[in-house]
C-alpha cells in the first residue's frame, strides 16, 4: 500500500513541500513559479536537515532516520483518508458501511460527453459525422508526437517518456 521511499523521493520534498509552499499560500494570481535558485535553495536546507551529524553527507542512519519520518507522515496522512472516506461513505452514521452505501458512492456508469459533443470534436470538416481519418486524427497525433525520432516505432525512451 505504501509506496517506496526513496533518497530521490526525500530530496523532492524541499522541492515539493518548500519551493511550493509559499506559492501554495498566495492567492492563484499573485503565484509565480518557482525561480532554480529557490529550489537548489530549498535542497540544500532540506539536505542539512537531513544531514543530522554534520558531516556534509548522508549516511545510511541519517537515510533511514528521513524514511522512517516520512513513512510515519505517509501512515498518518493515509490514516486520516482512509477515515474521511469511511465517514463519507457511512451515510447513515452508523460506523458501517453497507453495500447499498458502496453502491451509492460508486455510482452507475456514464458516458463522460453526449454524442454531440464528440461530433462537435472531432467532426472537423463540420458536415456532422465522424469519417475514419476524423477519428484516427486524435490519436496518431498523440503518437507521432510521442514518436519524437520519426521512425514509426515507440522505442523504450519515448514509451518511459510518455509515461512521465
Amino acid at each position: 500500500m505504501f509506496r517506496s521511499i526513496s533518497l530521490a523521493a526525500l530530496a523532492a520534498t524541499a522541492f515539493s513541500t518548500a519551493a511550493w509552499g509559499q506559492a501554495a499560500q498566495a492567492p492563484a494570481a499573485q503565484q509565480a513559479p518557482p525561480t532554480r535558485a529557490a529550489i537548489s535553495q530549498n535542497i540544500n536546507a532540506r539536505f542539512a536537515e537531513l544531514d543530522t551529524n554534520r558531516d556534509g553527507s548522508l549516511g545510511t542512519s541519517e537515510i533511514a532516520a528521513a524514511q522512517t519520518q516520512a513513512l510515519q507522515r505517509a501512515t498518518q496522512v493515509q490514516q486520516q483518508r482512509v477515515e474521511a472516506e469511511f465517514k463519507r461513505l457511512d451515510t447513515n452514521k452508523n460506523n458501517q458501511v453497507s453495500l447499498a452505501e458502496f453502491r451509492a458512492a460508486i455510482g452507475s456508469p456514464r458516458a463522460s460527453e453526449t454524442p454531440a459533443q464528440m461530433i462537435a470534436q472531432l467532426d472537423t470538416n463540420k458536415d456532422g459525422k465522424i469519417s475514419g481519418a476524423e477519428y484516427s486524427a486524435p490519436p496518431l497525433a498523440n503518437f507521432d508526437r510521442v514518436d519524437t525520432n520519426r521512425d514509426g516505432t515507440l522505442s523504450a525512451q519515448e514509451a518511459e517518456a510518455l509515461r512521465r
